[in-house]
C-alpha cells in the first residue's frame, strides 16, 4: 500500500504543533505531538510499511503494533478527506488528486464569511496559531511587492509612486529560499501591478518549486491566455479589485479608460480555467451605491467577494487620496448593512454576536495591538521590509543588507513593534468605543505620522458602530418581548 501527501495539502511544524492545511477545501487543522506521524509522508509515493518502520524507529521502547494502530487511526480521516492519498500504484494515487472547480456544489471561494461565537473562534486553528506566534514569532506569510510600476492610477491607492522599479530576480529567489527554509507557507506577489515584472513567470514557477502557496494581487489588465495557463499550471490563487458593474464608474476610479472591460474579461477567463479568484470591492464615494451589484456578480460566478470602506492614507504620509473616502453618513449606511442586514464584508468592524465577550480594561492593556510582525512581513520593490501591506513608511531593514532571517530575528524596529501593547495607546485604552474599533497602527502612522496617535476619522466610525450595535441589541430584546 502506497501513501503520499496530496498536492493540495501543506504541512508545517510550529513547536509541538503540526499544522495541516488543505488549499482546495480551505480547511486547516492543528495536531499536538503529531510531527513523527506526518514527517515521513511526502509528496512522492512511499510504501506504508516503510513509513511505519521509520515511525517505529523514533519510538524505541514502544510496542510496534500499538504504534501501527495509532498511525492508522490518525491518518484515516486525512485519507477520507483526500489530504493524504492511499492506493496500490502511483497511477491510482494520481487519480485521487483533486483540483479546484467552480462546478463543485459548494466551492470554498463562494462561501460568505460567517459570524462565530468567541468559544468557536477560540478553538479555530488560526486562533491557536495566533496565540503560538505571539509567544514564538514565526514567518508564515510574506508579501513581495515586486514592482512599483502599475497599469492603473487608482484614486484611493496608498502607494505614493509608480516608478519603474523592479525587485531583481536573483534577490527574489534568495528571499524565497530563506522564506521556505524558515518554514514559511504563503507567498503573495503584488505591486504595483505584479505582472509588469519582466520575470513574473519565472518568479511564480520558482515560488511553487519551493512548495509554497502562491497568491497574486493583480488588476488583471495584463492577464492574457499565456498568463492564464501559467496561473493554472502553477495552481495560483488570485485577488482582483472590481469597483463597479458600471464600466464608467470602475474606469473613473482606476483612471484608465477600458480597464473595466479588461478586468471583467480576465475574471471570467479565470472562472473558465477553474482558477480560484476573490473579487475585492473597496467602497468609496465613487462606487458607494455599486458594491452590492459586485457582490451579486461574484456570487453568480461562485467566487468569494470582499468589500470594506477602510481607505488608508498613502505610505509617505500624503492624505490627498482620502478625498474619495466615505463621509460619516455614508459610512453609517455601510455599517447598517453589516449590523442589520448581515452583508458579508471584509471588515474590521465589530461582530454584534460578541457583544457580551469584550476584553476588560486590564486584559486590553496587556494585549498586543495587532499581529503585524508576528507571523507576516512585506518586502517592497526597492528592497525594504515593512510590517504590513500599507505600512511602507515603517522600515524594518533592507534585503540588500540583511537576510530575511536576520530581519525577522534581530531587526530593532521589528522587535519594538512586537513589544507594543494596548497600554502604549492611552487614548484607545480608555475609549468607550474601543471594542467597536480595530486599532490599526498603520492607518495611524499614514494619517498622523505617529503610530500611537489615533486617526480621528476611525474614532468617529467606532462611535457610530457602537451606536448601531446597541440599537441592534435593543431591537433583539424588543422582538423577544423582554
Amino acid at each position: 500500500m502506497l501513501l503520499k501527501l496530496s498536492k493540495n495539502t501543506y504541512v508545517r511544524q510550529f513547536g509541538r504543533f503540526t499544522y495541516v492545511l488543505d488549499r482546495i477545501q480551505s480547511s486547516d487543522q492543528m495536531f499536538a505531538d503529531a510531527e513523527v506521524f506526518l514527517r515521513e509522508i511526502k509528496r512522492c509515493p512511499r510504501e506504508k510499511d516503510d513509513i511505519l518502520r521509520e515511525i517505529c524507529s523514533a519510538y524505541i521502547k514502544a510496542d510496534a503494533e500499538e504504534i501501527a494502530k495509532d498511525f492508522e487511526e490518525f491518518i484515516a480521516p486525512l485519507i477520507q478527506r483526500k489530504m493524504i492519498l492511499c492506493g496500490n500504484t502511483p497511477e491510482e494515487l494520481e487519480k485521487g488528486e483533486q483540483s479546484f472547480s467552480y462546478e463543485a456544489n459548494d466551492p470554498k471561494t463562494a462561501e460568505d464569511s460567517k459570524q462565530l461565537t468567541k468559544q468557536e473562534i477560540d478553538y479555530l486553528p488560526q486562533t491557536l496559531l495566533g496565540e503560538y506566534f505571539e509567544k514564538h514569532p514565526m514567518l508564515y506569510q510574506l508579501q513581495m511587492d515586486i514592482t512599483q510600476s502599475c497599469t492603473e492610477r487608482c484614486l484611493h491607492c496608498y502607494i505614493p509612486d509608480y516608478n519603474p522599479v523592479y525587485l531583481p530576480l536573483v534577490k527574489i529567489k534568495e528571499v524565497l529560499d530563506d522564506f521556505a527554509a524558515m518554514g514559511g507557507l504563503v507567498i503573495t506577489l503584488s505591486g504595483g501591478e505584479c505582472m509588469l515584472h519582466p520575470d513574473f513567470d519565472e518568479i511564480v514557477k520558482y515560488a511553487r518549486s519551493k512548495d509554497l502557496i502562491v497568491t497574486i494581487l493583480s488588476n488583471l489588465t495584463l492577464c492574457d491566455d499565456e498568463k492564464i495557463q501559467l496561473l493554472n499550471q502553477n495552481e495560483v490563487s488570485v485577488q482582483v479589485s472590481l469597483y463597479s458593474m458600471k464600466p464608467e464608474v470602475h474606469d473613473c476610479i482606476t483612471r484608465r479608460p477600458g480597464s473595466w472591460q479588461k478586468t471583467k474579461a480576465a475574471i471570467e477567463a479565470l472562472r473558465k480555467a477553474q482558477i480560484p479568484c476573490t473579487i475585492a470591492c473597496p467602497t468609496m464615494k465613487q462606487n458607494y451605491h455599486d458594491y452590492l451589484e459586485v457582490l451579486n456578480y461574484a456570487r453568480s460566478l461562485k467566487m468569494h467577494a470582499i468589500t470594506d470602506c477602510i481607505i488608508l492614507g498613502k505610505m509617505n504620509g500624503d492624505t490627498s487620496n482620502l478625498a474619495c473616502r466615505l463621509d460619516l453618513n455614508e459610512t453609517r449606511s455601510i455599517l447598517e448593512d453589516i449590523v442589520f442586514r448581515a452583508v458579508p464584508m471584509k471588515s474590521e468592524f465589530f461582530n454584534p454576536g460578541k457583544k457580551a465577550e469584550m476584553l476588560d480594561d486590564e486584559q486590553w492593556m496587556n494585549d498586543k495591538v495587532c499581529g503585524a510582525g508576528f507571523s507576516s512581513l512585506c518586502l517592497s520593490a526597492d528592497g525594504n521590509y515593512y510590517p504590513c501591506a500599507a505600512w511602507g513608511g515603517y522600515i524594518l531593514g533592507n534585503c540588500n543588507e540583511n537576510s530575511l532571517n536576520e530581519i525577522w530575528e534581530a531587526s530593532p524596529a521589528l522587535l519594538k513593534l512586537r513589544s507594543i501593547r494596548g497600554r502604549d495607546l492611552p487614548k484607545c485604552a480608555h475609549c468607550e468605543d474601543r471594542d467597536y474599533c480595530s486599532v490599526c497602527m498603520c492607518r495611524n502612522f499614514n494619517e498622523t505620522g505617529n503610530m500611537f496617535e489615533p486617526a480621528e476619522h476611525f474614532c468617529k466610525v467606532a462611535k457610530i458602530n457602537h451606536e448601531l450595535v446597541d440599537e441592534r441589541q435593543r431591537r433583539m430584546v424588543g422582538n423577544a418581548g423582554v
